[in-house]
């Protein structure tokens, strides 16, 4: 049921999506211009022929009437006005039509009794006929024991099969065509998506064909695949720079410690030592900093393993941890550890032991929707003012209460960046039972790689 509800939710996006929105009003643009051109068509063509023809048959009708007044004992003369007037005199009741007309004819027939019974002052009857010969049937209601029969064959010409397929068929092709460029256009945008997603989420995408396809989609095309080489040989360089600073600076930095280590001032000693250990520390958040995780592959990952390393780690530290978890969840596994480092990190130096640390997922709350992975990291200390909570999270920004504490400012900061690669969010509240309480929020929604397209 659950997959039938997300194929839904998929169809209903797709469905409201812009493309088919344009679509739709398209068609209905069209079929609006086909009934303005029909309507324009009936009032300037159609019924002022309709006018004529009724004023005609109005004519043979006041014919008909002097004749039957004058020389209704003379059959030649009534025989050879009918015969004149292409009019047929149906005197057999037998003969007499028995039909209603269909909504379209009705209209007509309608249009052609009002205009004649105006023109001869009285009421008429009209019926139209098709088979077995398309015939109009007139009944004057000064003449009730008669009906004047015309054959109509050049009205059997206008085909409701031919104007239904105008009216229908030609929307319908205009938005199948519509459909078809449309498709044609959509086809390599998606694709271009699809590559951006593929670097966001793999740090690397597959080429663009630049050689098919319209010239704007070629060009499009072109200068992403420039794009994502500029992007890519940037990231090695940086990778290649990061590597050079930490052996540069880390180098001296030892042999610092080494010094210090030989000095025979104790408290000088170990002054210098923490000073040499905070710059160390100050550097490895630099560079973790600098490494946004972009190149790293996101995969099915066990993220109890993880708590339960870095609470291994961080040997001496009191911890209260609490999950639901209960299967993989698909992140980029060592940029989530660093997350998770840091925001320990963050709650040890800035807060008060012991630290609580709570995983789980969150149901989406409507159909279509993605789950939530929440990791919570919650300290005992005092807490943050209201009004620094949103600054934290910037670069080189600490609250007031860690300033008199040695940092770079960055904890928050790499926290924060690693949430927005994994299209996530970072809150900061003070909780209610005391203490700072940062949850990283991360929608399940990017795709996992099971490393056999590994390089």
């Amino acid at each position: 049921m659950s997959a039938f509800h997300t194929l839904l939710a998929k169809a209903r996006r797709r469905f409201y999506s812009n493309t088919w929105q344009t679509i739709i009003v398209v068609f209905f643009i069209v079929f609006a211009s086909v009934g303005l051109s029909i309507w324009l068509f009936w009032r300037s063509l159609y019924l002022p022929e309709l006018k004529n023809h009724a004023s005609y048959l109005a004519s043979e009708i006041r014919l008909i009437d002097n004749a039957r007044a004058k020389w209704q004992d003379d059959s030649d003369v009534l025989a050879w006005i009918e015969q004149e007037s292409h009019l047929q005199i149906v005197r057999n009741p037998d003969d007499f039509p028995d039909v209603t007309d269909k909504l379209f004819v009705g209209s007509v027939t309608d249009i052609l009794a009002a205009e004649v019974g105006a023109d001869l002052g009285r009421s008429v009857q009209v019926y139209f006929k098709f088979k077995p010969v398309p015939k109009l049937w007139v009944q004057d209601s000064a003449n009730a024991d008669i009906w004047l029969s015309e054959p109509v064959t050049h009205y059997s010409q206008y085909s409701t099969g031919l104007l239904a397929g105008f009216i229908f068929g030609l929307p319908f092709l205009t938005l199948l065509t519509i459909f078809i460029l449309v498709r044609g256009l959509n086809r390599p945008l998606r694709k271009l998506e699809r590559a951006a997603s593929d670097y966001i989420s793999q740090g690397h995408a597959t080429t663009l064909p630049t050689q098919a396809g319209p010239s704007e989609i070629r060009q499009v095309n072109t200068a992403f695949n420039r794009l994502f080489t500029t992007l890519s040989q940037a990231q090695k360089e940086r990778t290649i720079m990061l590597a050079g600073i930490s052996h540069d600076l880390r180098t001296p930095l030892t042999r610092m410690r080494l010094t210090a280590e030989m000095l025979p001032d104790e408290f000088f000693r170990e002054g210098l030592v923490y000073d040499i250990e905070d710059m160390d520390a100050i550097l490895e958040q630099f560079i973790s900093f600098m490494k946004d995780g972009s190149d790293e592959p996101v995969r099915l990952t066990n993220l109890e393993t993880i708590f339960k390393e870095i609470m291994v780690q961080f040997t001496g530290t009191r911890f209260i941890y609490e999950s639901t978890l209960t299967e993989d969840v698909p992140v980029r596994p060592l940029s989530i550890k660093r997350l998770i480092i840091n925001l320990v990190n963050n709650a040890i130096r800035y807060g008060e032991q012991p630290i609580h640390l709570n995983a789980y997922i969150k149901p989406s709350d409507t159909e279509g929707e993605h789950p939530t992975l929440i990791i919570c990291v919650k300290d005992e200390g005092t807490g943050v003012a209201d009004d620094q909570l949103e600054r934290i999270m910037q670069p080189f920004e600490r609250g007031e209460t860690a300033r008199t504490t040695q940092g770079s400012g960055l904890g928050l900061a790499i926290v924060s960046r690693i949430a927005s690669l994994h299209q996530g969010t970072v809150q900061a509240i003070n909780h209610p039972d005391g203490g700072l309480q940062v949850s990283v929020l991360i929608p399940l929604l990017t795709r996992a790689h099971d490393g056999s397209d590994d390089e």
